[in-house]
């Protein structure tokens, strides 16, 4: 089942300033008293200021085939590509800064829980911080086809 989808602007609100924070307490919403949602519970004009910023990546195939389902646009800004229908692995092997921000998505489907995971790592000898949070969809509410998230990361030189 698809997230319902829309193509309102980005808007902003009062409350907390994190998306990490504001996409985990969405899926608690969401799945209620279920151990994970569903991706076709998710409705996009409830978050579109963070669904700019998100990610869905399609895991019904298996880990080695995850391909991103879903790549938002203000993430195609930050990484400068959209990954949309790319095999993740491949979109990680051309990507360092993708790699180290998602790169923990395995820990997700092992928990099957959500995993945030901030931290730095450097490229090019520049310091590179980021924040990023993954969190479980079933569709049966055993297996664990949908993964979405969302990721930032800043540049020091």
């Amino acid at each position: 089942m698809e997230p319902v989808i829309s193509q309102e602007p980005l808007k902003t609100t009062g409350q907390e300033r994190r998306i990490t924070f504001r996409l985990l307490s969405y899926w608690n919403r969401i799945r209620a008293d279920r151990e994970m949602p569903s991706l076709g519970d998710v409705n996009v004009d409830e978050i579109t200021e963070i669904w700019h910023f998100s990610f869905v990546i399609d895991i019904s195939k298996g880990l080695d085939e995850a391909r991103f389902h879903y790549f938002g646009p203000e993430l195609v800004n930050i990484f400068e590509a959209n990954h949309t229908d790319e095999l993740l692995r491949h979109a990680m092997e051309q990507d360092t800064k993708l790699e180290n921000t998602l790169g923990f998505y395995p820990k997700v489907v092992e928990r099957r829980a959500p995993v945030s995971e901030s931290s730095e790592f450097f490229l090019e000898n520049k310091e590179v911080r980021y924040r990023s949070l993954i969190v479980p969809f079933s569709g049966d509410g055993k297996t664990i086809d949908y993964l979405m998230g969302t990721t930032n990361y800043k540049i020091f030189d």
